[in-house]
């Protein structure tokens, strides 16, 4: 397969490849970044431009409008929490079940810390779904933000302490009395052992007497953190999304770098996301009326010097009353991981928070394909526990479904190769009329049974798979910190740089598609530059997207060179008739070099002769 020449080379290219990064540490250029501690969110601002955004009033975490004196509520959130300072105290309960741990306050009535104890930061800490919470979370905000139920203290059915509900649920109910009415505003949670989720009921008695008039809106009111270690890519896939009557819809309307926008319509669920989790807010009972999101972008510069653009964002539902007497709405929370089959268990299409087969055009082509991945990764991780070996194996698995259409393909590309000869005497004969060449090298297509396009054709039902691939590995938490060996120890991640490990398997992935390209395209002037373009322009797209698309990538350009050798073998065993174009074994005899039976004399022996 390759000359005396040209294998020393590749030995030597792979030798430097994994060498190279052992070889920068002992010398003491590189060295590996310790495991990050702190959240990119707490980074400091790059002063030179965050001086020209909004004041920080203005952003997510802030109350969305100040206090409307023409509706002359009986009283404010502040003056009611005033009068009960001194009458009830502040204490906090701590719930673990077997998913998280969750400490919720009655100065507020809710959580406002949630740890989620199957997924950690680099540096081994539980995932923390409410970083730097200054209010209870979520919240419902009555009055266009004159009263937010999470500034009332209330009174706790339980008392202050630790309760284990890994094995039972735990209910708790948190109550406000207001003073000056009759009114109150109850807070129910039921907590479950196994579930990403918790039950919310928001109960409210005479809201009228209170001030409390036609909506209210439950706020997932505490922005997400960043979680990985590459901020940037964090950052990028926060966003609040909304079903709205089935429709998948991402509130990201924002004007000089604020967003506030609300989306009319019936409501399914709201909420909001990073890379690899979410947090949900799900009506039971009733639709909402509309989404809303609100949050800032801004750029930020972080400890290690890298500028990245912020997003702070909260997301929730707008939920109308009439003019009742009391009302109660139930809620469920989800807060949790971006897990696709975990979260289509909820059947409110909850999983399309991923936004996987969302894609313009073909995004109804490209989810099949993507639900089936996520189906068969963790199945056959289950067999072997290691998802780079996984990878490998899917690659494997899927080029021997392909094995037909590859054949068809390297088929093809032969055929053309034979055909190219006769097709450069025809340009040259032609050169001067286009119709005619046209007309020509049609009738040398079917002279020989030479389709030009199915060369390309059988690649085609490859491309969707792909993509699938691409929408998979961004999304899903399924390889999350999962480590393949030596320094690749999560194929989530991309190379943050030339002299990041990580770029070793871009190297190696354009290494194996030039050779793929090499022996399987036709040799004309044209593929040679694109032989030479394609694996780099492939790996300048590629080095910053996920290791395990990379693997992917590359162990299916290496199975194509078995598909090559499969196809080449067989080609040689096979007669071939006389006049019919296609194998290897014409290739291979009319490309050797042979004497010509009737050498044509040099002018220095024609000279001679005449003589």
């Amino acid at each position: 397969m390759f000359d005396k020449k040209t294998l020393p080379l590749i030995i030597l290219l792979a030798i430097l490849i994994f060498a190279w990064f052992p070889l920068l540490q002992w010398l003491g250029i590189y060295t590996p970044a310790p495991p990050k501690t702190e959240q990119p969110t707490t980074a400091q601002q790059d002063t030179t431009e965050v001086a020209q955004q909004p004041a920080p009033e203005t952003t997510a975490t802030k109350p969305a409008a100040p206090v409307d004196t023409t509706l002359e509520p009986p009283k404010t959130a502040k003056a009611l929490l005033e009068q009960l300072a001194d009458t009830v105290a502040v204490d906090t309960i701590e719930i673990k079940t077997n998913k998280y741990t969750v400490m919720l306050s009655n100065d507020g009535g809710g959580p406002l810390s949630l740890l989620l104890s199957q997924y950690h930061y680099r540096d081994s800490t539980d995932i923390q779904m409410l970083p730097h919470a200054e209010r209870a979370t979520p919240d419902a905000v009555f009055a266009g933000g004159t009263l937010s139920s999470s500034t009332l203290r209330y009174h706790s059915s339980l008392r202050a302490g630790e309760y284990d509900a890994t094995r039972d649920t735990i209910d708790l109910e948190y109550r406000y009395n207001d003073p000056s009415s009759d009114g109150a505003i109850i807070k129910r949670y039921r907590f479950y052992p196994n579930e990403y989720h918790y039950d919310f009921t928001l109960e409210i008695h005479q809201p009228s007497e209170m001030g409390l008039e036609r909506s209210y809106q439950m706020m997932w009111n505490t922005p997400l953190g960043v979680t990985e270690p590459q901020a940037e890519t964090d950052y990028r896939a926060m966003e609040v999304v909304a079903m709205m009557s089935g429709s998948r819809e991402t509130l990201d309307d924002y004007k000089d770098n604020q967003l506030n926008q609300s989306l009319q319509g019936y409501t399914d669920w709201a909420g909001v996301r990073s890379r690899y989790f979410a947090a949900v807010l799900i009506p039971r009972g009733r639709e909402g009326d509309a989404a809303i999101g609100k949050g800032f972008k801004r750029k930020v510069t972080l400890p290690d010097g890298d500028k990245v653009e912020q997003r702070e964002l909260i997301g929730g539902i707008e939920m109308s009353f009439a003019n009742v007497v009391s009302f109660a709405d139930s809620f469920t929370v989800f807060v949790g991981p971006l897990d696709y089959n975990l979260m289509s268990e909820y059947h409110v299409g909850l999983q399309d928070m991923l936004g996987i087969g969302t894609t313009p055009f073909v995004g109804w082509l490209i989810k099949p394909f993507a639900i089936a991945v996520m189906w068969l990764l963790p199945r056959m991780y289950d067999v072997i526990p290691n998802y780079g070996l996984v990878i490998i194996l899917f690659a494997l698995l899927v080029k021997i479904v392909t094995m037909p259409l590859s054949m068809k393909s390297f088929k093809s590309m032969n055929a053309m190769r034979e055909l190219q000869p006769k097709m450069e005497e025809l340009k040259q004969k032609y050169k001067k009329d286009p119709q005619a060449l046209q007309r020509e090298t049609m009738k040398l297509y079917k002279q020989h049974g030479v389709n030009p396009v199915s060369g390309c054709l059988p690649m085609l039902p490859q491309m969707p798979l792909f993509f699938a691939m691409f929408s998979v590995f961004r999304s899903t938490i399924l390889l999350r910190n999962a480590p393949f060996f030596w320094y690749f120890d999560d194929l989530s991640r991309g190379a943050s740089g030339f002299t990041d490990p990580y770029i070793a398997l871009v190297i190696v992935m354009i290494v194996a598609q030039f050779v793929s390209q090499r022996l399987t395209m036709p040799s004309t002037q044209q593929n040679k530059s694109l032989m030479m373009l394609m694996p780099v322009f492939m790996g300048f797209l590629f080095y910053r997207l996920s290791a395990g698309l990379i693997l992917y990538w590359t162990s299916f350009s290496a199975f194509s060179l078995l598909d090559w050798l499969a196809f080449k073998r067989k080609a040689m065993g096979t007669p071939q008739p006389a006049g019919v174009a296609g194998t290897s074994a014409q290739v291979i005899e009319e490309a050797t070099p042979k004497p010509n039976p009737n050498p044509r004399p040099s002018r220095r022996n024609r000279k001679s002769r005449k003589k």
